[in-house]
């Protein structure tokens, strides 16, 4: 599990779902799906630290440069280490905010070119981006 620490910079919300953004280690922002509302959660409010968590298996990896992607939650990083297994690799990678791991297909490794030191951008669906009050 990816886990980092922050304090909530935005909340928008319609009905019973609020768009939380997150800030992060030098400014970088992650947005999360939350079916709750200020007035529903009171860890929801402009300021509050809150811990941003996602699963390894929820992070998409891409080539800088050639991505043009619908989700805000794309992270700029570099390949530290590759554990290669049968069917999936376990990447660990180097970013702005933190080391990340993800779980991805083996065969994407050699599609990517993955190799340590390689510059790729790390995405997380804003569905998939848990938050825990701090």
């Amino acid at each position: 599990m990816n886990r980092f620490q922050g304090h909530i910079g935005a909340i928008r919300t319609c009905q019973q779902i609020s768009l939380v953004t997150t800030i992060l280690k030098e400014d970088h922002e992650i947005q999360a799906v939350v079916i709750e509302t200020p007035e529903t959660a009171p860890y929801l409010k402009m300021g509050a630290k809150a811990a941003v968590l996602f699963k390894e298996t929820e992070v998409v990896l891409g080539l800088p440069g050639t991505l043009q992607l619908s989700e805000p939650n794309q992270i700029p990083a570099e390949v530290d280490r590759l554990e290669p297994g049968t069917l999936f690799t376990w990447v660990g990678l180097r970013t702005p905010i933190g080391d990340i791991g993800a779980i991805i297909p083996a065969d994407s490794v050699a599609l990517l070119g993955l190799i340590p030191g390689k510059e790729v951008i790390a995405c997380v669906k804003t569905t998939e981006v848990m938050l825990s009050g701090q």
